[in-house]
């Protein structure tokens, strides 16, 4: 009962109540602002003084939903009688949650205390599953429609660990016909992280936009964790993007990165990292202009090592860099921000082309390892923090 009164008090016990405000605030660093556009500050953010707007094709609507909470510090609990959810601005969709997929910042934000403004909060950042409700801007999307989407931290509606979230039209995509519910379920984290990694921060070139033929030697690219879920996929768009990939993992998933089309593999096992940028070098040379690291501050530093020492060069660090890490005046590090996604419409087009790839077959799903109910996101999550996942990808399926 505790648990209930706490919930009703943030969720509120009535749909037609006018909203709390959400503020937009930098992941990572939840007291400092950013600017916004009025037009996302119109479509996303919810006014106290706005009335309820009209929805159109809706289907039979439940009184209340079932979500994990993180209820107060490190603690979860699930929750049987959440509030059914409500669209607050006519560009958002309700999504009944299919199958949704467990990432590293679920765990990491429960144990350091970041990207939940309030508690209780609801966690979760891909989903996919079919369309239950449109907002009477929705035009592309239908109720019944199969599609993934990518949310934002800061809204609670957005969390995936409950059976319906509620998202803006920009983020849903369409589910690739040869594609499940786990499948579309990794899109919206890892594939569209390596995406617009690739595409946006590093400045290549889309497939769909490259010329149909190379005039000059492919560039090489780096990148280090490509066994990772997010490498497996940098490693394709890469491989489509027309790069030459080197990338460095385990003795036990190299035949995996092979497999995708890094031209050259370098496993880490019983070596310096030092040893392994020798290695690189070897293949290189001073002529490495582009890397990706996905592991940590360690292997992001030797990054800026086996780059090049002469030509202008950009360093991707999805794992962060050591606070005083020195740049060396060549390089530049890329602003990996995925709430771009969320915030600058015009970045759909990098999960537009992402969605092409995987839905004619050119670029493939990690293997997936499936758990059924919300109940088993806690242990699923508990699974990632130990490790050793050789590349499979952990899906929850919610119904």
């Amino acid at each position: 009962m505790a648990l209930r009164r706490l919930l009703l008090s943030c969720f509120g016990g009535d749909n037609n109540k006018a909203p709390v405000v959400v503020g937009i605030e930098k992941e990572f660093e939840p007291s400092e602002s950013i600017s916004v556009s009025p037009k996302y500050e119109k479509s996303y953010i919810r006014s106290q003084s706005s009335s309820s707007i009209e929805s159109v094709q809706i289907s039979k609507r439940r009184s209340t939903t079932r979500a994990l909470c993180v209820v107060a510090k490190h603690t979860y609990g699930l929750a049987s009688d959440i509030p059914y959810p409500s669209i607050d601005t006519p560009d958002e969709i309700i999504i009944r949650t299919v199958a949704t997929s467990l990432n590293p910042i679920d765990y990491k934000s429960v144990d350091y205390n970041f990207c939940m403004p309030s508690f209780p909060w609801i966690g979760g950042r891909e989903v996919a599953g079919t369309v239950e409700e449109v907002g009477s801007n929705v035009t592309e999307f239908k109720v019944g429609d199969h599609v993934w989407a990518s949310t934002y931290y800061r809204d609670r509606r957005a969390g995936t660990f409950q059976e319906f979230c509620v998202v803006p039209q920009h983020t849903v995509l369409p589910l690739p016909t040869r594609l499940d519910f786990n499948a579309g379920a990794c899109l919206g984290v890892a594939a569209l992280t390596a995406a617009m990694t690739l595409w946006k921060w590093l400045a290549v070139e889309m497939p769909s936009a490259r010329p149909k033929t190379a005039a000059t030697p492919p560039r090489h690219i780096l990148i280090w964790g490509g066994s990772t879920v997010t490498g497996q996929f940098a490693i394709q768009f890469a491989n489509r993007s027309g790069l030459s990939v080197i990338a460095v993992t385990s003795a036990k998933t190299r035949c995996l990165a092979e497999r995708l089309g890094a031209a050259n593999v370098i496993t880490r096992d019983h070596k310096t990292n030092d040893e392994i940028v020798a290695e690189i070098r070897a293949i290189t040379g001073d002529d490495l202009t582009m890397a990706i690291d996905i592991v940590g501050n360690t292997t992001g530093s030797s990054c800026l090592q086996a780059l090049s020492a002469t030509k202008a060069s950009t360093l991707a660090p999805l794992a962060f860099l050591k606070d005083g890490e020195q740049i060396p005046e060549n390089v530049t590090i890329a602003p990996i921000e995925m709430k771009r996604f969320i915030i600058e419409e015009g970045n759909r087009k990098y999960a537009e082309e992402l969605n092409r790839l995987v839905g004619d077959g050119s670029v493939s799903i990690p293997e997936i390892e499936v758990l059924h109910g919300l109940e088993m996101v806690q242990e699923g999550l508990e699974m990632l923090k130990r490790g050793d996942m050789n590349g499979r990808k952990l899906v929850v399926r919610v119904a």
